[in-house]
């Protein structure tokens, strides 16, 4: 008889277990449902939009509805871009160019400015909240900035310019080979949220780590180098995976400064998707979309790359 009702017991247990189970995992669906709807409506959707029609023919003659190529020309559009497209091509070359410059610059730039001040010198939260405003303003007032700085009369740029070359006559925005370096200084030294991160993590590292670096004998350099950034490698990796997406996603300074030119010397992915969706006389949704689709991958391969070089998945 005890055996029974302990065999009873037991299954009561099992049942109300299974039930208590059942119920989280309602509640977790229940609480899961909205942003999954919203993210199957708002980018999903979208997205597997984008990548159909790059098969297809849309442009300003059938703004109805886009047409299949077929079969046997189903990837026309995307052999048109890099086969016959310059502005596509350059487009493409300067997107890559950025972001390599943002690897090799901004993200160093940051992790310096991170490790100083890291060490509270003096004016140090001074120095932190100055090197996050540009990344507080709107892209539209950096713009206008930069446009007056550049600006071929009066801008200080041009300015100094001068005192070295007193007969230069430069507008920057306005030449061909130094519209891309005006751009770029437009928004490649501005690391103040990667800056922010790095500090963050460096906070949470064990001072106990360097007080027996210390007592080993280790030096300041010694030190960042064998504990301070090895430690850094997955929030260096989440810094450089921001510093690519922002790079490959140019759009705001190109807009604002130059427009893509002069001749298209300053075309990025994203301006040339503008121009060839939207562009008065483009008007070929088609074949932005199938620029966007190259964008795309583009950006999960380098974002792959990134997060396998510096390991961000695994701790340290």
């Amino acid at each position: 008889m005890e055996a029974q009702t302990e065999l009873r017991r037991n299954n009561n247990a099992a049942v109300n277990k299974n039930k208590t189970r059942m119920q989280k995992k309602i509640f977790i669906f229940c609480f899961l449902l909205p942003a999954v709807v919203m993210f199957l409506f708002i980018y999903a959707y979208p997205l597997v939009t984008i990548f159909l029609t790059s098969f297809s023919k849309w442009d300003f003659k059938n703004l109805q509805s886009p047409q299949f190529l077929g079969w046997s020309h189903v990837f026309d559009n995307f052999t048109k871009l890099f086969t016959t497209d310059y502005y596509f091509k350059t487009a493409l070359l300067n997107s890559l160019k950025w972001v390599a410059l943002a690897l090799v610059v901004q993200v160093p730039f940051s992790i310096l400015v991170a490790l100083v001040l890291s060490k509270k010198p003096r004016g140090w939260v001074f120095a932190r909240n100055a090197f996050l405003i540009p990344n507080i303003i709107s892209t539209a007032a950096i713009g206008l900035i930069f446009v007056n700085l550049y600006d071929p009369s009066l801008g200080f740029v041009t300015e100094i310019i001068k005192v070295f070359n007193p007969e230069a006559n430069l507008n920057i925005l306005a030449n061909q080979g130094t519209a891309f370096w005006g751009v770029t200084f437009a928004f490649i030294l501005f690391g103040g949220t990667n800056c922010i991160l790095l500090m963050s993590q460096i906070a949470s590292i064990s001072p106990d780590l360097y007080e027996a670096a210390k007592i080993d004998g280790a030096n300041g350099i010694q030190t960042e180098r064998y504990i301070t950034l090895p430690l850094l490698r997955p929030m260096i990796g989440t810094v450089a995976i921001l510093a690519t997406n922002y790079s490959l996603l140019l759009f705001n300074e190109i807009q604002l400064l130059t427009k893509g030119g002069p001749d298209d010397a300053t075309f990025s992915l994203s301006y040339y998707i503008f121009q060839t969706a939207m562009g008065s006389s483009k008007l070929n949704f088609a074949l932005a979309n199938t620029a966007g689709v190259i964008q795309f991958i583009l950006g999960v391969v380098l974002v792959v790359l990134i997060t396998r070089v510096f390991k961000t998945n695994e701790s340290y």
